[in-house]
């Protein structure tokens, strides 16, 4: 069966870097969001398989409240967060929470790949 994954990345061209290189990983079928409040709708209409996460983001929600929003939404929600944010408070934080993975950019593609395979087995 097809993963259907959803990034939400206000960056343009984070957003292209993260899906070249899921495709290369075999990911094809990739939806995108650029801020928390769009990201939250896709993943309401197209269920996704699983979400990677900025938590720096534009507008309401960001960070791990787009995470949260998400939860209400499905309990079960898959999440890997990819950011630049390295505070061992939000790490754990997000951990805590229920995020499946932390990935701190810039990322590689070795490192994106392997952590989508664990989460989404």
């Amino acid at each position: 069966m097809k993963k259907r994954i959803l990034t939400i990345e206000d960056s343009m061209f984070e957003r292209k870097a993260i899906i070249n290189l899921l495709r290369k990983g075999g990911y094809t079928d990739v939806i995108e969001a650029e801020n928390g409040a769009e990201g939250v709708e896709k993943y309401r209409k197209e269920k996704p398989d699983l979400v990677l996460l900025d938590l720096r983001l534009p507008g309401e929600p960001a960070g791990l409240d787009v995470f949260r929003a998400l939860k209400k939404i499905n309990p079960a929600v898959k999440c890997i967060v990819v950011s630049i944010v390295r505070a061992k408070e939000t790490v754990d934080e997000a951990l805590r929470l229920g995020v499946k993975a932390y990935i701190t950019k810039p990322v590689t593609e070795q490192k994106l790949v392997t952590e989508v395979k664990k989460v989404l087995g």
